[in-house]
């Protein structure tokens, strides 16, 4: 077995004698208890949250036909046509964050993360199963399981099960995720232990595209198996295991339950205590591969290092992080003021194609929220790394929030300065060879939102020196001049008794596209009827949603790399992606039957998102969704 996870399962069988409960008895009066009765779930960093760290579980019958994680609302990706495979933001959101990052990104919503592990605080065993079927042997399968096996130990595990086989030759996208989880803490609630397990498992082949578009578009061959792909053993495996666990001490004692404490926000004075402090550590084993035998060196690639052997390009990091904190922040009060500092350790080792660099970080970090009263909050944020890489990135971030009764006012400002993902800068394979010494990327990111109800606007404007991009010839490259980028966004819901529609769009206006690709308008509308039936037993919800996006020379993917890039062939767009869909509740259960991507039974084939990558052709899925919670 292997060392890290021995290690692992041993701490926690260790701490396993303390045990914990989180204290969900209020410290004053405002605050209420949760409802026993309901699921609720908390995130990694719930001790730096204050009494809203609680979420409650999503149990709308609204969007239940959305289960595929690109498709979830509010998601805008292109894909290659299958459920499972790599796939871009049609939104520009850059990823920014201190310290590593290779920057192999185009499959992160098909992966389990550590930061999104929901822990459930239950007061009975809870369970959330999902099944979909579609046309072509489409399965998905979720699981999500929570219990308490004493009042000071919770255990729980999610799996994700993914298995597409497409509508073109080797295009099958197979993704399995598991994490199992669990959380302990003493009786007086000073000590607590999360821990996990995440295992991510993608296996996806790759086609390369179909070789003549026009055979698709024209309906030549209408079985798609029939048509041509660049590719036909090529593939992509990805693997990751992941350990975490994080230690949480109390240094000071909880105050007791006061019924008679009326008050909305203590003293500044009594707001000072000693606060929390924290050690977690997490240990990650990353492997990339990408294979291909001697049959597919038929010049798709334009270059070929390696001809008489099969492709094996192999990637792996391994990667340690300890973070030790404080935060006065408190569970179970509002407070005026709250710190979160903390110091976070890096050790990576990478290996590409037996090539192992080996990186150590040191990075600082400090958080500051201020509730100057109840209608206006700051929040700020800055770290900085040291070490030998990524020496000298810093983040520093800004964020107001003016509460009134004509709605939430909201602005960000956000600089940083990164140094370029691994990947941009050294790369090893067989089609593929570059040693690059980009400068740092530096971003300029101010965003103005406004909320009223369910109307939703804002305005972002980004502006970035040194940009990265993989250029027409898949290669990394970078611009020598500002890139500058405004979007403007809209959301809306109207409700008319039964009838509900929703609408959201996206404006996106970039000031040189040698380096990035955006559609200037990105729109997706819903339209729908819910109605209770048989005296609120069941619900019974029907409509259609359409998504539309204006033409423009979309990213094409090159698989050996995992990455889009720019071209210049072909534009894509101006295509209605229409479904039509009905949703059923009963009690617990909720049910879905869907027609998906209408257009396709009259005939237009200019479905693509990505060039040489057709979106799936009209078909029916059926999918249920069903909680136990007893």
């Amino acid at each position: 077995m292997n060392r890290s996870l021995i290690a692992f399962f041993t701490f926690v069988l260790f701490n396993l004698q303390w045990g914990w409960t989180f204290p969900l008895q209020a410290q004053d009066s405002t605050i209420s208890a949760p409802d026993s009765a309901k699921v609720y779930f908390f995130l990694n960093k719930f001790e730096t949250q204050g009494p809203e760290f609680l979420t409650l579980i999503d149990t709308n019958i609204t969007h239940v036909q959305k289960y595929d994680p690109v498709d979830k609302p509010g998601k805008y990706y292109a894909t290659l046509g299958n459920q499972g495979l790599a796939h871009t933001s049609l939104v520009y959101n850059p990823i920014i964050h201190s310290g590593y990052n290779f920057g192999l990104d185009a499959f992160r919503e098909y992966m389990f993360y550590n930061d999104s592990i929901k822990y459930y605080w239950v007061g009975r065993p809870y369970t959330h199963v999902k099944y979909i079927m579609g046309s072509k042997k489409e399965q998905n399968l979720h699981i999500d399981h929570s219990q308490n096996v004493a009042s000071w130990f919770n255990v729980g595990l999610r799996f994700r099960y993914i298995n597409s086989p497409g509508f073109y030759r080797n295009q099958e996208g197979d993704d399995k995720n598991f994490v199992f989880k669990t959380r302990f803490q003493t009786r007086n609630y000073r000590y607590m232990v999360l821990a996990n397990y995440i295992h991510n498992k993608l296996k996806i082949e790759e086609n390369g595209g179909i070789v003549f578009d026009t055979v698709f578009e024209q309906n030549v061959i209408t079985d798609r198996r029939g048509i041509i792909t660049h590719l036909s053993t090529a593939s992509n495996y990805i693997k990751e295991n992941s350990y975490y666990v994080k230690q949480f001490y109390k240094l000071s004692k909880r105050k007791r339950f006061d019924a008679d404490d009326t008050t909305r926000y203590s003293g500044f004075f009594n707001q000072l205590n000693l606060g929390n402090i924290s050690h977690s550590i997490q240990l990650i084993d990353q492997t990339y591969l990408y294979q291909q035998t001697t049959q597919d060196n038929n010049g798709f690639y334009p270059a070929t290092f390696d001809s008489i052997n099969p492709t094996y390009d192999s990637t792996r990091i391994y990667r340690i992080e300890n973070q030790l904190a404080w935060t006065n922040s408190d569970n179970a009060k509002r407070q005026l003021l709250t710190f979160n500092f903390m110091v976070r350790y890096l050790y990576i080792e990478q290996s590409i194609d037996s090539i192992k660099s080996v990186y150590n970080q040191l990075i600082p970090t400090g958080e500051v929220n201020f509730t100057v009263s109840d209608i206006l909050k700051l929040y700020f944020f800055a770290d900085f790394v040291t070490g030998n890489s990524n020496a000298g990135d810093f983040n520093l971030l800004g964020r107001l929030r003016l509460h009134t009764r004509l709605g939430e006012l909201f602005y960000t400002f956000h600089t940083a300065n990164q140094e370029v993902n691994k990947i941009y800068n050294f790369y090893k394979s067989n089609h593929f060879r570059w040693i690059n010494n980009f400068g740092k990327q530096y971003f300029i990111i101010n965003r103005i939102g406004y909320q009223y109800n369910n109307l939703k606007a804002g305005v972002n404007l980004f502006a970035i020196d040194n940009f990265v991009y993989f250029n027409p010839e898949a290669q990394p490259a970078q611009l020598d001049k500002n890139l500058q980028i405004l979007q403007l966004h809209l959301g809306k819901a109207f409700n008319l008794g039964n009838w509900t529609l929703e609408g959201q769009a996206y404006y996106q206006k970039a000031s040189d596209l040698d380096g990035i690709r955006l559609p200037e308008w990105t729109a997706e509308a819903a339209l729908y009827y819910t109605k209770d039936l048989f005296k609120q037993a069941a619900i019974l919800q029907t409509g259609t949603n359409v998504f539309y996006n204006t033409p423009y020379q979309a990213y094409a993917y090159m698989p050996a790399t995992r990455a889009f890039y720019i071209q210049n062939e072909k534009e894509l767009g101006n295509y209605f992606y229409a479904n039509v869909f009905i949703n059923l509740q009963i009690k617990r259960a909720r049910l879905f039957l869907k027609y998906y991507n209408l257009g396709s039974a009259f005939g237009d084939y200019n479905y693509f998102m990505v060039p040489s990558y057709p979106m799936k052709d009209g078909g029916f899925r059926f999918g249920v969704s069903w909680m136990f919670y007893d």
